[in-house]
């Protein structure tokens, strides 16, 4: 991908800058802008760029560092923080939303980079660094939509055998213990969902993407064993209210335990992967 400084107008507009700002030339190194996430905790914000893919598609890259350990208890994937950093997408898309529509902008990426504090194994003359990201689409009407990272930017909306319509919107910790939440935007009124259509939706989408992530955790995340799994399903209408339901499953064996055989599930993967 080809990345790009962005135009100086651009760059005020993003970074809030104080007028002082206006007379620095267009390449001018900046000082960081501390920005608050809403909950005590706040992020420095080292630089704005645009991506530009080769297929032409624009993402504005914001490179931040995290005034907080994100990582006290060890590694952790970056879609448990995607909720709690999309207010800073939104508040960069609301305040610049004619300078990213004259540059034909369609996303946003943060990034932050740290130094892990927990005890990485390695020896003490290596350093370690880690970073986590986040991807938003902006949508039609110049909202940012998080796209989780966790099954596949590809992978977010299933073709499913019952039918119905869902993008996955957020993998985070739930709020009971050990509980894996994965919450996913309906196309559909909820209220013209049945019980039986959102209950098969929810296997389907446990085996599919429940499971693909359990399996994931196990392997690189160990202190994030889930022993329940949260399917929820979210509606917002034009008052800005949100309506939501959610289907519980256990595991067993790091899987879903759906109560469906392995061989039906296993036949539910191989007509999504088919549909895809």
């Amino acid at each position: 991908m080809m990345r790009v400084n962005l135009p100086h107008g651009l760059v005020l507009t993003l970074a809030l800058l104080a007028s002082p700002a206006a007379m620095l030339p267009p390449n001018a190194v900046i000082a960081a802008e501390t920005v608050g996430l809403g909950d005590g905790a706040s992020i420095d914000i080292l630089e704005y760029l645009i991506e530009t893919s080769p297929n032409g598609h624009k993402t504005v890259v914001v490179m931040a560092k995290p005034n907080f350990d994100p990582e006290p208890f060890g590694a952790v994937p970056s879609d448990n923080f995607a909720r709690r950093v999309e207010p800073l997408c939104a508040g960069l898309v609301g305040n610049s939303r004619d300078s990213l529509e004259a540059e034909g902008v369609g996303a946003v990426r943060v990034r932050w980079d740290f130094e892990p504090s927990y005890d990485t194994g390695s020896p003490s003359e290596i350093k370690i660094s880690r970073f986590h990201e986040f991807v938003y689409d902006i949508d039609e009407n110049w909202k940012c939509i998080p796209r989780p990272l966790g099954v596949g930017l590809d992978n977010l909306s299933p073709e499913l055998p019952s039918g119905l319509d869902v993008s996955l919107r957020y993998i985070e910790q739930g709020p009971r213990a050990r509980q894996l939440a994965l919450t996913y935007q309906s196309a559909l009124p909820l209220e013209e969902v049945s019980d039986e259509v959102l209950e098969n939706a929810a296997i389907e989408l446990c085996i599919v993407h429940g499971d693909l992530i359990l399996a994931d955790r196990r392997r690189y995340y160990e202190q994030l064993e889930a022993g329940l799994v949260s399917i929820g399903f979210v509606q917002t209408d034009d008052r800005g209210m949100e309506l939501e339901r959610r289907v519980l499953f256990g595991v067993l064996d790091d899987s879903c335990n759906t109560g469906l055989s392995s061989t039906l599930a296993d036949a539910i993967r191989e007509t999504v992967a088919g549909g895809s």
